[in-house]
């Protein structure tokens, strides 16, 4: 437990602290996307939104463009660029539609194969073969509860394994919290490791958040590392739980106990979980657009409940979401001072032992990139 009340003392940190350069270097984003994001599980939405044939979502997994689609009940991960002149094939970021392109109708079936062309023999002529040769680049998919993750590169370990400790906390949220009620992207322009910086140490609350998020939680913080992913876990103030109390009683919420503060999960590369009282769910992505910029994406789940609609409710989702979005906005301005700041630094930071998560995931980065001049370039 880290108590920010307790005295300093002296401590030895570790040196493997991701450098200011590597936040805004366009060849070391280069670098990210083959090293790190192509091949890393990636998270890419929910099968909530995948159940039926023809049921699709899209994604954009550092610079490229993936469709997750239901072929009569199998997941398939494909590239969402037609091969013939390179349209997105599904232009929305959910919907049901057979995997077609909008623009000459060119139709794919589940291995990414132009099954469809029209005017194939008197414009085309493509037999079988250079039917097959055309056809959509694959990506691997799998599935943990509710979560469903792509990877770019095939090789290495599982989902599962990849997984390991915080496989079966996916499952159990997954189950725990079911209605969907926000879901927004936000542009940052901020890298997206500063991004996942904001959301793994509390130091900041007090300075950044002091109206929104400081009252509702106690200055302690458990810590536990799963490398390379890691959880903190805040203890909710008295003014925290009679809040949440209030909105469980409204809304008849059918709570989990095994989150009764504030549970915050990383899973690395780049997703975050945030589990209040046992009655929200947080899921949020920081991806990245380019060196110094990302994208925020950010669903907001409660838990089963007794009244899923009416007045009471429409008004307590409403005032959860612009909580969430002033906390974001909070973390977004601040981000984006860090963004500008860090371009002009000339040695690294200097996280303390209560910033202990940002040491797991610098060193979770550094070890994914495998280039040991990245520990010591400025």
């Amino acid at each position: 437990m880290v108590d920010e009340s307790e005295p300093a003392v002296p401590v030895v940190l570790p040196e493997r602290i991701i450098p200011p350069r590597a936040y805004h270097d366009p060849a070391v984003h280069r670098d990210e996307v083959t090293r790190l994001f192509r091949r890393s599980w990636l998270f890419a939405g929910f099968t909530d939104d995948l159940r039926d044939d023809d049921d699709f979502i899209t994604a954009e997994l550092a610079g490229t463009s993936v469709v997750v689609q239901n072929f009569r009940g199998a997941l398939r991960a494909l590239h969402n660029v037609c091969s013939h002149r390179f349209a997105r094939l599904q232009t929305a970021a959910c919907g049901n539609r057979r995997l077609v392109c909008p623009y000459h109708g060119w139709l794919y079936n589940a291995d990414g194969v132009p099954v469809g062309i029209p005017g194939n023999d008197e414009h085309f002529g493509f037999d079988r073969e250079r039917r097959r040769a055309l056809a959509l680049d694959r990506f691997e998919v799998a599935v943990r509860g509710r979560f469903v993750f792509v990877r770019l590169e095939p090789g290495g370990a599982g989902l599962d394994e990849h997984l390991g400790a915080y496989g079966p906390l996916l499952d159990h949220v997954s189950a725990a919290f079911p209605d969907r009620f926000d879901d927004q992207t936000v542009p940052w322009a901020a890298d997206w490791k500063i991004g996942v910086e904001s959301v793994l140490e509390v130091y900041h609350v007090a300075s950044v958040h002091p109206e929104t998020f400081k009252p509702f939680f106690r200055g302690t913080w458990d810590i536990e590392s799963q490398p390379p992913h890691s959880r903190g876990v805040a203890a909710l103030s008295d003014t925290g739980v009679r809040y949440w109390n209030g909105i469980v009683r409204h809304l008849g919420l059918r709570t989990t106990d095994r989150h009764r503060d504030y549970d915050n999960i990383t899973i690395f590369p780049n997703l975050a979980l945030g589990i209040t009282h046992g009655a929200m769910l947080s899921v949020q992505t920081y991806d990245p657009v380019a060196p110094g910029r990302c994208d925020l994406r950010f669903r907001l789940f409660l838990a089963a409940a007794e009244r899923r609609d009416g007045p009471v409710r429409r008004h307590v989702e409403d005032s959860l979401r612009a909580i969430n979005l002033r906390v974001l906005e909070e973390d977004r301005a601040v981000s984006e001072t860090v963004q500008r700041g860090i371009v002009q630094a000339r040695r690294p930071a200097v996280p303390g032992r209560n910033e202990a998560r940002i040491h797991t995931f610098h060193a979770a980065w550094l070890d994914r990139m495998d280039r040991d001049d990245y520990s010591i370039m400025g």
